[in-house]
Parts: C-alpha cells; structure tokens; sequence
C-alpha cells in the first residue's frame, strides 16, 4: 500500500514539471479556411480568395449555437506571402489553412510558371499539401467561390464533390500540393489539372489542363480528357465513351454506340529505344459493357467481336489526334520521359528530353473488349 502511495505522489509531482501544449490552435481563435483561389489581379498583383465565416450573432447567441454567414474576401501583394498578410487584416480572427481542401488557381496565373506562386505551402509546415488544386478558364478563379456562395452551398463540400465524382469517372486525374511538386521541377513527367467554367450558374468540369513543367500550355475536353485518363494509366473506378461508328442510318441516333468501361490496363512498350528516333506504343486494354446500342443487333458473338474491332479502331483513331495535341505543346501527361529514364538511365541521362519528346513516335494501341451487352437481348 504504502508503495502504491509513494508511485502516485511521484507521478503527481513529476506531473507538475511537464510543461503544456504550446503549438495548440484552438478552433475559437482562429477561421479555417478550406477553399481558396489564386488569381492575378487587373494591376498585376497576385490574389487570394478565401471563403471567410462570419459571426452574425450576439456574444450571448453564440454561446447558443449563434449564427453565421460565408462571405468571399480577397487580397492582392507583390508576393502570395503579402496577400496573406493583408487578408489577415480583414478577420477577426487567425486564418487557418492547414485543412484546405482545394485551391482553384486562374487561367491567367496558371499560364505563368506555378512553382513561385505556390512556394510559399511548401514552405510552412503546416500547409495543406493534399488540397487539390484546379485550373478555372478564362476570368478569375474567385468568382466561382463567389457563385457558390450566392447559392448558399457550402463552397469546400460543393467543390470536392464536383472534382471527385469527376475524378471517379475517369473525367480527370486529381493531383495534389505535394504530388505536382516533382512534376514541375523536372522534365520527364508533366501533369494535368481539373479544368473548371463557369456556365450560368452552374460550375461544370470541362477537362483537363495539361501543363508543361510549371506552365499551363493546353487543355483537352470532354471525351478526349476521359482518353488521355485512360492512357496516363489514371483509370479510376469507371468511364463512359460514346462512339460515333456509322455515318449510314437514316436516324442519327443508330449511328452511335456507348459504352462504359469496367476495367482498364496500361502499358508503356519501347518499340525502339535508339534517342534518336525514339518509338512507343501505349497499350490499353478496356473492358466494357454496352450502355446504349439503338440498333439492337448484338445478338451473337460475331456482332460483338465486330462491334469490338469497330470500338478499337474509332477509339485508336481518337487517340492519335489527343497524343499529336499533347505532343505538340511538349506535354508529357503520360509519363513516357520518367518511363525511359528509368529502364534505360544512360542513355536517357544524355538526353534533353524537351528537345526530344515532341518528335519521339508515340503509337496507341487500343483493344476494347465488350463483356456485358446489357440485361435485355
């Protein structure tokens, strides 16, 4: 018993000596900031955009529950830093990022080199480096908070759905702080961001913006975005193709064919390795289930293998025009620079793989397999 005594007092008074938490942050003394939005002001200064909650109610009331409203603030410097300084003097309380979900970054601002402008989360500890960031076409990325906000959503929810249901379907790839860090610090493997507009009052995934080291330098859209997401090898838990296969029937409609892909695998295969005439083929395997077939004939294994043969080619076909785009603004979106460093290091480490990628023969080779043509025959 008497041991029992003396271990407590002991622990008791060792306790004393400890000292507090002195890195704690309190949730009411400061705002979390989950959305924020880069863009390049009309004096050329860079911007920052935040949605802010702001207390509506009495002292008495918030010890209720209170109320609040979310307002967009914003503020301009010479560097992302004095932004932040200044948008610190317009709160009544310390901005908090670390929990940031996503960063929406304008045409104008994403058309420079990035890496400056985002310098400043990769150098706080407590940056949000898994916030995904997003590209917003032409305007300022700020209004797309601001529509969100005039809608009474809840900007953070609404946009993190918007980019992973997106994501899900194979539409894009979603990146984060941390994972386009090395892409833009080196040549062998470009990425691409989520390419958001607006339209009317709606936020709408138009595709894909494709950067090239830390620039912006094209986009793909629609269809050809889902495409280039299957040959980087980003195939997520589906996708949904429609193909124009006929130009014959009298009924538009007949003419196409949907198809949504169950299952996708790549490979990246070097025909020839010599660095001066560089040649790879993109293998890409898809299984599919037939979505959509108005002319209702799969009714044999002859149709189906006909119907893949035709899926193939169109798709082979697509596939050519989106690897000449990316080829011709220097965008390494599938990987194929990182790939022959890695299986062919020194020959690869004489190369200046800018120079080369543009020219280097880049062959897709698609094979669609239907395995599911629906529940009615």
């Amino acid at each position: 018993m008497r041991i029992k005594k003396a271990v407590l007092i002991s622990l008791m008074c060792a306790s004393l000596t400890l000292a507090g938490c002195w890195d704690q942050n309190l949730l009411k003394d400061i705002s979390l900031v989950l959305t924020a939005s880069l863009d390049v002001d009309h004096d050329g200064k860079n911007k920052i955009g935040i949605t802010y909650r702001k207390v509506q109610s009495s002292q008495a009331e918030q010890e209720t529950g209170g109320s609040f409203i979310t307002t967009v603030l914003s503020a301009s410097g010479h560097t992302i830093r004095e932004a932040r300084f200044q948008l610190d003097k317009l709160v009544d309380q310390r901005i908090d990022t670390s929990k940031q979900r996503v960063l929406l970054i304008g045409e104008k601002m994403a058309e420079k080199p990035l890496f400056p402008y985002l310098d400043v989360f990769y150098r706080d500890p407590k940056s949000p480096l898994l916030a995904h960031p997003a590209v917003v076409k032409d305007g300022e990325a700020i209004e797309v908070l601001k529509l969100i906000v005039r809608q009474k959503l809840i900007v953070s929810k609404y946009l993190t759905n918007l980019l992973t249901s997106a994501n899900a379907e194979s539409n894009i790839s979603m990146e984060n702080l941390q994972s386009i860090r090395s892409s833009m610090l080196t040549a062998d493997k470009d990425f691409a961001l989520p390419y958001l507009s607006i339209n009317g009052q709606t936020i709408k995934v138009e595709g894909s913006a494709l950067f090239s080291g830390q620039r912006k330098v094209t986009e793909v859209l629609g269809q050809d975005s889902t495409l280039l997401t299957l040959l980087s090898g980003q195939f997520n838990k589906s996708a949904n193709i429609n193909l124009k296969l006929w130009d014959k029937y009298k009924m538009d409609i007949e003419n196409y064919l949907s198809l949504g892909i169950t299952d996708a695998t790549r490979k990246i295969v070097f025909i020839d390795t010599d660095p001066q005439h560089i040649k790879v083929k993109i293998r890409l395997k898809l299984n599919a289930r037939v979505l959509e077939y108005p002319k209702d004939k799969l009714n044999s294994y002859t149709a189906i293998d006909q119907m893949n043969k035709q899926a193939s080619a169109n798709l082979n076909g697509q596939a050519r025009s989106v690897i000449s785009h990316i080829q011709e603004h220097n965008s390494d979106i599938l990987g194929i620079g990182r790939n022959y460093q890695t299986h062919y290091y020194e020959r690869g480490k004489r190369l200046n793989w800018r120079e080369v990628y543009p020219s280097i023969e880049i062959v897709p080779d698609i094979k669609v397999n239907i395995s599911q043509i629906g529940i009615v025959n």
